[in-house]
């Protein structure tokens, strides 16, 4: 019950949290397991949040131990599918409790169920796939090993790209590789070098689908901000990018300094009409929408920020605070309203209150893309469109 309620908010907070989310290769969201997922780890939770809203089925996924040493949170955390994993830093004494971790994966494979794993380890903030850790082979020779699974079982490569680690309002491009089959991986081997051709075969199925980062991290964050003005109409989009990201790294001459916010642009001058008149057709409800969610938004982006400060968890902690505080803040806003229009206007805050969220992000993009307009010389233009007609 509590996981169908937290996905139902998750996947409504990611409407306005996320600016585009897009799927590439799109898998079955109807499939059951038995399924691992091995999945890159650049952005905390929001990474398994993302993945687990996309399939119909519970997704169960493995998390750090140390979250569960509150005994609240231990069961919150139960509650909602996650797998406690522990790590050498966390202590050696707890590095025993990782065997029942994996049998009891082994067990959820074996009723059809899903898992995710984050196959790095660790997560840092970054636009580059690190070495792989043991826990996903080791997870999938288990499976093999279950007669009644052996020919179901597969391993789905997930790539995770994110336009930014900080900014409200980013994109996603997640990519679904191949899967693997048991076939993959060489029989008569032992399990050691299983473990490490496993390893290297998810690890460049899981590098194909990601942009990283080869010399500035300024390129990444402007390609995945504008990666359907840059797919120039190709069915592959991590592949179109990736020759873009050529491309820029040694002939376009843009100054990325010059572009705000997360380097939204247009490209010529039927696009600058477009953002500037959705700009200023938006301009009243848009500044109706700051001011309604300002006083929520800002006070807490704050607090998370101090606490979350030097970690990875800013973002997911952001987001879980604001999808646990929203629906009271909009309590709170009709009882208000309730209190100086009348109670009529209680129904109206919960239909209003939400479509003002939706409109300010759609303005802030189109203001956005406006300023970077202006912000770019008549030369970066001719540059910036010239990589767009280029393959």
């Amino acid at each position: 019950m509590l996981y169908t309620f937290v996905k139902f908010l998750v996947r409504s907070g990611l409407l306005i949290f996320f600016r585009k989310i897009v799927f590439e290769n799109e898998c079955d969201p109807q499939q059951k397991g038995p399924l691992l997922l091995a999945c890159n780890h650049p952005n905390s939770f929001l990474d398994a949040l993302l993945i687990g809203s996309y399939f119909k089925h519970p997704v169960h996924f493995l998390a750090r131990g140390d979250a569960f040493k509150n005994p609240l949170a231990k069961k919150i955390l139960s509650a909602l599918k996650v797998i406690p994993i522990y790590r050498l830093s966390e202590g050696k004494e707890y590095l025993a409790l990782n065997d029942a971790t994996f049998e009891r994966c082994t067990r959820i494979l074996t009723k059809g169920g899903i898992v995710l794993i984050f196959s790095e380890g660790l997560c840092l903030n970054q636009w580059k796939l690190r070495a792989l850790k043991k826990g996903s082979a080791r997870i999938a020779l288990n499976a093999w090993k279950q007669q009644e699974i052996e020919s179901a079982f597969r391993i789905l490569p997930v790539s995770l790209n994110y336009s930014s680690f900080t900014r409200f309002r980013k994109n996603v491009i997640i990519q679904f590789g191949k899967t693997i089959q048991r076939s993959a991986i060489p029989a008569g081997s032992s399990e050691g070098e299983q473990i490490i051709e496993l390893n290297k075969l998810i690890y460049s199925r899981l590098e194909k689908g990601m942009v990283s980062a080869q010399n500035d991290q300024e390129v990444i964050a402007f390609l995945l901000s504008n990666f359907f003005l840059l797919n120039a109409g190709k069915s592959q989009l991590i592949t179109a990018l990736r020759e873009k990201q050529m491309l820029l790294n040694h002939r376009c001459k843009l100054t990325f300094n010059k572009l705000k916010g997360t380097k939204k642009v247009v490209v010529s001058t039927v696009g600058f009409i477009t953002s500037i008149s959705v700009a200023l057709l938006l301009f009243i409800p848009a500044i109706i929408g700051l001011l309604l969610h300002l006083p929520l938004y800002f006070p807490l982006r704050n607090f998370i920020k101090k606490k979350t400060e030097g970690t990875v968890f800013y973002h997911s902690a952001l987001f879980g605070a604001l999808i646990i505080i929203y629906p009271v803040y909009s309590i709170i806003i009709a009882a208000v309203a309730a209190i100086v229009f009348g109670g009529i206007t209680v129904f109206a805050v919960f239909i209003l209150l939400p479509f003002f969220a939706l409109i300010v992000p759609v303005w802030l993009d189109a203001l956005e893309r406006t300023i970077n307009y202006y912000n770019l010389s008549v030369s970066e233009r001719k540059d910036l469109r010239r990589l767009v007609k280029d393959s």
